[in-house]
C-alpha cells in the first residue's frame, strides 16, 4: 500500500520504522537544516528501508533559479551527511536523461 504523507524532513509525521522507502525528490536543496533531517528520515525508515534522493545537476557558477539542484561536490556531501548520520550503502550516481542531468543518492537504514 502507498500511503503519501506531507510533512516537513525536520519532523516527519510517521511512526518510527513505519516506512519502507522515503523518497525526496528536488527538495533536499530546500531543506533547512539537512543535517538535522537525516536522522528523522533514519527515524522512519525500518530496517534495511531505502532512502533515495534525487536533485537537478546545476553548473557551480549558476545563479538564480539556475541553482535549483546540485553541483557534484553538493551530491557528494550529502553522501557524506547520510554517512554521517549513520546510514550504509551510501552511494552518488549520475544520470542523465535528454537535456537533464540528475544527481541521486541512494542510502540504506542498516
Amino acid at each position: 500500500m502507498i500511503r503519501w504523507e506531507t510533512g516537513t524532513a525536520e519532523s516527519l509525521p510517521v511512526s518510527d520504522g513505519a516506512v519502507t522507502v522515503a523518497l525526496a525528490v528536488a527538495t533536499v536543496h530546500h531543506w533547512p537544516d539537512v543535517a538535522g533531517a537525516l536522522p528523522e528520515v533514519l527515524r522512519v525508515l525500518r530496517p534495511g528501508g531505502r532512502f533515495l534522493t534525487v536533485e537537478r545537476a546545476v553548473a557551480a557558477d549558476a545563479t538564480g533559479l539556475g541553482s535549483h539542484g546540485w553541483t557534484e561536490a553538493q551530491a557528494k556531501a550529502f553522501a557524506n551527511l547520510c554517512r554521517a548520520a549513520h546510514f550504509t550503502e551510501v552511494r552518488v550516481d549520475r544520470h542523465a536523461m535528454g537535456r537533464f542531468t540528475m544527481w541521486a543518492v541512494h542510502a540504506v537504514r542498516p
